[in-house]
């Protein structure tokens, strides 16, 4: 079978983790693990090209932390894409504030300028700039009308490390942006993330924030140790059974919150630290080669679907980084993804990709995400998969529609 997801290690990986673990630390002294995070800082902060990055233990909290730093609180709207995680909205509503969806373009799935200058209101204190499956938004038309209107930009940049607008990589457009390194991310550290920002302040604030958090290495373990379960159940072909039940109807939303569950982030709210910084210097020197290999199977993929089936389109000057791979059907995506498991396709639909976030807030005047929620699609994308693996895997969705 050929998973939609592989969580990304290097060769040794899970050894490293296993004796990080037996001794529940890094095994370094304090002073080298703290450079060891800066060191992960300063890299991070290099690739993307903002002068400051600071790390801490989700990209929720990262984001919660932006949003708290611009002084969105009590009685302010925040504006977001209506197709994204459900996950994040909770965040809103511990700061007191509102969020409103503004609908998506059914050629890229990103939210648009347009979209989003419909829902501005007196009220209006940031807009969350998704760039979604690593496919850019029109940041620059977005920025163009916050700046108008005097609103912030956070720019949501969990799918696309790697990928950039003109020449500039996304996360460098809004006042802030922040990324993940959860499992199925380009960069995976079992959990964990990073704001970027221009501001000293917000990295200061955000680096406080992470060392008010306890040590300990057993719950990055543990998310390891599920991962690598879930990877040796594939290789001996037991993921079937589970993957048919979430598949069937009947089921399809307890599996979901246990299929969520399995890539949510860390529930122990422990410190991001020496070790996490470690895999993750680790992981920044093979980027571009991955993303190399993602892009190959893609164009593979689009090269062979056929013509009734929309693949993401990628704006004109933007570079993607493969983070995902997800179309939209001309039918309804739940019996096809059925029928791309019993060919040994593992792919997902609706809630197990991303969330119609404006029906989750009680909006019913955003068309696009309701007419083409339940016919996304996405199909396996990750380090692992092979040019010879994405072209069987188109050939059985075309087959299967």
């Amino acid at each position: 079978m050929i998973p939609r997801r592989w969580a990304h290690t290097y060769p040794g990986e899970w050894r490293d983790l296993a004796q990080w673990n037996r001794r529940d630390s890094f095994g370094e002294e304090p002073a080298h693990e703290q450079q060891l995070l800066s060191r992960w800082e300063s890299a991070f902060a290099k690739q993307v090209g903002r002068p400051h990055a600071a790390a801490i233990n989700s990209g929720r909290k990262a984001m919660g932390l932006i949003f708290e730093h611009l002084g969105v609180g009590q009685g302010d709207e925040v504006i977001v894409p209506a197709y994204t995680f459900k996950e994040i909205l909770p965040v809103f509503d511990t700061l007191g504030a509102k969020a409103v969806p503004a609908d998506i373009d059914p050629e890229t799935f990103n939210m648009t300028p347009a979209s989003v200058e419909g829902r501005i209101s007196d009220r209006t204190r940031a807009i969350l700039a998704l760039h979604i499956f690593g496919v850019p938004c029109d940041i620059h038309g977005i920025m163009n009308l916050a700046n108008r209107h005097g609103i912030p930009v956070v720019e949501d940049c969990a799918h696309s490390l790697g990928s950039s607008v003109s020449g500039t990589s996304t996360g460098c457009f809004g006042s802030a942006a922040f990324y993940s390194f959860d499992l199925i991310k380009l960069i995976n550290t079992f959990g964990g993330g990073m704001v970027l920002m221009d501001d000293a302040a917000l990295a200061a604030r955000v680096r406080s924030c992470n060392q008010t958090d306890p040590e300990g290495f057993t719950p990055v373990y543990r998310k390891a140790r599920a991962a690598r379960i879930e990877q040796l159940l594939f290789s001996a072909g037991l993921m079937y059974p589970l993957l048919y039940l979430l598949a069937t109807p009947a089921l399809k939303e307890g599996m979901n919150r246990l299929y969520r569950r399995a890539q949510s982030t860390l529930r122990s709210a422990v410190r991001y630290d020496a070790p996490q910084a470690q895999l993750g210097l680790h992981k920044l020197t093979t980027l571009e080669q991955r993303i190399e290999m993602r892009l190959r199977c893609a164009d593979v993929m689009r090269s062979l679907l056929h013509p009734s089936i929309h693949v993401q389109r990628v704006p004109e000057g933007c570079e993607v980084c493969g983070y995902a791979f997800v179309v939209l059907l001309p039918c309804p995506a739940a019996p096809v993804r059925k029928q791309l498991l019993l060919r040994g396709i593992d792919a997902a639909v609706e809630g197990e990709i991303m969330d119609d976030c404006a029906a989750a807030l009680g909006y019913d005047d955003c068309p696009v995400i309701s007419d083409i929620f339940p016919r996304l699609l996405a199909l396996p994308m990750h380090d692992r998969l092979s040019e010879k693996e994405a072209e069987r895997v188109a050939r059985s969705l075309n087959a299967s529609i």
